[in-house]
């Protein structure tokens, strides 16, 4: 829900954190009196209209921590400018000749490592930027006071992003990680009256057949209209191992692994099946026996 206070510039998000003009810090220090060097802003101006723009600007060269690093008057311009300049602040109208404000941040997305700032003439556009996530949303005529609140409450939000981003990093890997392990973990058997998941530590070897695969599950073969490589990419490398152009087997199913003709080797697994290796995959199984120099 929105509140208005004061003046028309001073809205915000009712419990968003979006700071009144009220509590704008003086311009002589724009944000806070942190005794620490403060960090310069690359900031980039987004907005169609010339005179808009050049009143934003004049409004934020007063501002001892602004960096001006580019501006555009379109959606298409500012996605290439903003993924070269990678800035921490760009001010965004709603409205530009080809994409909206929205659709930038949207095509952005998880690339958009800076904090957004809307600005527009209208006051309906509120809600979305909350949704995604917008440091504030000023109305024009951008007054000097709402201006250099929103830059105050720009700082402390991107200074809790970074102070937070190492963690966030680490925890999105392990997701990742643990994500990748899941999937690895089961292979998608499509069938005639369904589909269903097969462990894939159950699985024995795979081979290649014309346009489908076979894979072998003790005794039970399942047919599968794909290529082998697609199911390859699937699987985890450490427990699966590719031996010839039409066949993977599982190393937890490998019972001997004989020489054979040409410097090949011949898989024994423990069901009894006899998987020949070829020559451009041999390397793998050398490797698998600790002669990967040979």
């Amino acid at each position: 829900m929105f509140e208005f206070q004061g003046s028309q510039q001073e809205r915000r998000v009712a419990g968003g954190g979006w700071v009144p003009g009220a509590s704008a810090p003086s311009p002589s220090h724009p944000l806070g009196s942190s005794s620490r060097p403060i960090p310069r802003l690359r900031t980039v101006l987004v907005d169609p209209d010339p005179v808009a723009r050049g009143r934003l600007r004049a409004l934020l060269a007063e501002v001892s921590d602004i960096r001006l690093v580019g501006e555009s008057g379109s959606g298409r311009e500012t996605i290439d400018l903003v993924r070269r300049e990678a800035p921490d602040l760009v001010f965004l109208d709603v409205l530009l000749p080809d994409i909206d404000g929205f659709e930038v941040a949207r095509r952005l997305g998880g690339q958009l490592s800076c904090g957004l700032v809307f600005v527009t003439d209208r006051g309906e556009h509120a809600l979305r930027a909350f949704e995604v996530h917008a440091l504030d949303y000023l109305l024009k005529p951008v007054h000097r006071e709402r201006l250099h609140a929103a830059l105050a409450h720009a700082r402390t939000m991107l200074r809790a992003r970074r102070d937070s981003a190492p963690q966030e990093r680490l925890i999105a890997l392990l997701d990742r990680r643990d994500a990748e392990r899941q999937r690895q973990a089961r292979l998608l058997i499509r069938r005639s009256e369904g589909a269903f998941f097969l462990k894939t530590e159950t699985i024995d070897w795979i081979e290649a057949a014309g346009k489908r695969v076979r894979v072998h599950s003790g005794k039970r073969v399942f047919e599968q209209r794909t290529a082998l490589i697609r199911v390859e990419q699937g699987l985890n490398p450490e427990q699966f191992v590719r031996i010839s152009r039409s066949a993977i087997v599982n190393v937890e199913r490998i019972r001997e692994i004989q020489t054979w003709f040409n410097g090949d080797y011949l898989v024994i697994l423990d069901d009894g099946s006899q998987v020949p290796s070829s020559r451009r995959y041999r390397v793998n199984l050398r490797r698998l026996i600790g002669k990967e120099g040979d």
